[in-house]
């Protein structure tokens, strides 16, 4: 995790739009973009491996004896290795070439390449880390940094995304010895103190996060995140005043971070200042089209003010910008039903589907908004299909849960409905 993100926000989730090979993934997988001869590492060859090559057998079955040396002429070994690390540098120079095209999941194959002919090469696990990073791959992040940092203990980077990534996953012990290490042996890095403040408050430490994050204020580089993340502890610990002055910093250094005008928002509404607080959700909002949590908080604030019948707007601005967000969708089609608008709260379940009809939450949301505007038979099927989509056992078990529940709530009228559905179903399952 970087550590501009704000201590009290994590980044959404969002679809990934490559798959990305796993760490046992097999290396001469078909990549998008690039060659398979490029980047596969043939399953043969020796400095793959890592093994000798096979003694030569005479005729008599014996080993035949070892080749004499001629002075200067390098061994059979080192050959090999210098071949490996050979292979590793043109397997990195690759992974840089395709990060920066954007192939995110081929730049990640070559570094994972780069690294199994020489595990020595630096940078390259560092960069891999990295890019699982920006799709919110968090363990497989960390086993990058860790393995870079094992062989390069002075990559300051990748020890401090070492450490955040073990306080994201709540490992606070060890990232707190990670980056407590780290700004001992760099004391004037900011970035270390401010990943530090980070971990201290995933620890419930508040006193000793907001030393961190004043000491990493006062060093470089100068950046708006850093006043914005002590803001943040200074409203944990109570001290608003101080708070609000550091978010006021932040936006005066960055006004189109979201973030920290949610989480001044968030301070004025807990303050009661309401109409502050709305005013600096819609500036979130305007400020970063794709941010939620600053339509959330406009909902909730105009709740707050008794101003709910305003909420129906914001939430298809919402949906418009962010069509893959399911929960804001389940909670813009119970708004629309609330108020007796179940056409309109059909029609956004329907949208959900539209977007993606092979997403077994959106057809799930479409059974329910069909039952409650009276269409159960469409209900039923949705929910059925939305059984098929999923794939986990508690995904299954949780559409079949809201069947028994659609079952047990149904008409007289319809029991031959469901006596032919379950019929059908176990027949299925048969």
């Amino acid at each position: 995790m970087n550590p501009r993100t704000s201590l009290f926000l994590l980044p959404l989730l969002a679809a990934l739009a490559n798959a990305v090979p796993g760490p046992g993934a097999p290396a001469g997988a078909a990549l998008p973009g690039v060659a398979r001869a490029t980047v596969a590492v043939a399953a043969s060859d020796d400095s793959a491996r890592g093994g000798a090559a096979p003694a030569v057998r005479g005729d008599s079955g014996e080993s035949a004896p070892a080749p004499l040396l001629v002075p200067g002429a390098p061994a059979r070994g080192d050959t090999l290795a210098a071949a490996g690390r050979r292979r590793g540098r043109e397997q990195y120079q690759l992974g840089r070439t395709l990060e920066a095209r954007g192939s995110l999941a081929a730049a990640i194959a070559a570094y994972r390449n780069a690294v199994r002919f020489d595990p020595t090469i630096p940078d390259a696990n560092y960069r891999m880390g990295m890019l699982f990073l920006s799709r919110d791959q968090l363990k497989e992040a960390v086993r990058c940094f860790d393995a870079e940092v094992a062989r390069h203990p002075s990559n300051a980077a990748a020890a401090r995304e070492l450490g955040l990534g073990l306080a994201r996953l709540g490992d606070t012990r060890r990232a707190i010895q990670q980056l407590e290490a780290l700004t001992r042996r760099r004391p004037n890095d900011g970035d270390g103190w401010q990943a530090l403040g980070y971990a201290y408050l995933g620890a419930k430490r508040a006193r000793d996060a907001e030393i961190a994050l004043r000491r990493a204020l006062v060093l470089p580089p100068a950046r708006a995140d850093k006043h914005r993340d002590l803001g943040a502890v200074l409203a944990a610990r109570g001290k608003n005043e101080e708070a609000r002055f550091q978010y006021r910093r932040a936006i005066e250094l960055d006004p189109h971070d979201g973030a920290t005008w949610v989480n001044l928002a968030n301070l004025e509404r807990r303050a009661g200042k309401l109409e502050e607080a709305l005013h600096d959700y819609r500036e979130a909002s305007r400020r970063d089209s794709s941010f939620s949590l600053g339509y959330q908080g406009e909902i909730q604030t105009l709740r707050d003010l008794g101003r709910e019948d305003e909420s129906g707007a914001i939430y298809r601005r919402w949906l418009r910008l962010k069509p893959a967000d399911q929960t804001a969708r389940l909670e813009a089609v119970q708004y629309f039903d609330a108020r007796g608008r179940k056409d309109i709260a059909l029609e956004i379940a329907r949208d959900g589907v539209r977007y993606d009809d092979r997403s077994g939450d959106a057809r799930l949301l479409l059974g329910m908004a069909l039952e409650a505007a009276g269409h159960t038979r469409a209900a039923l099927a949705e929910m059925r299909r939305a059984e098929l989509i999923y794939r986990t056992p508690p995904e299954k078990e949780r559409a079949r849960r809201l069947i028994a529940a659609l079952r047990s709530g149904a008409a007289d009228s319809l029991r031959e409905l469901f006596a032919s559905d379950s019929l059908e179903h176990a027949t299925a399952a048969r």
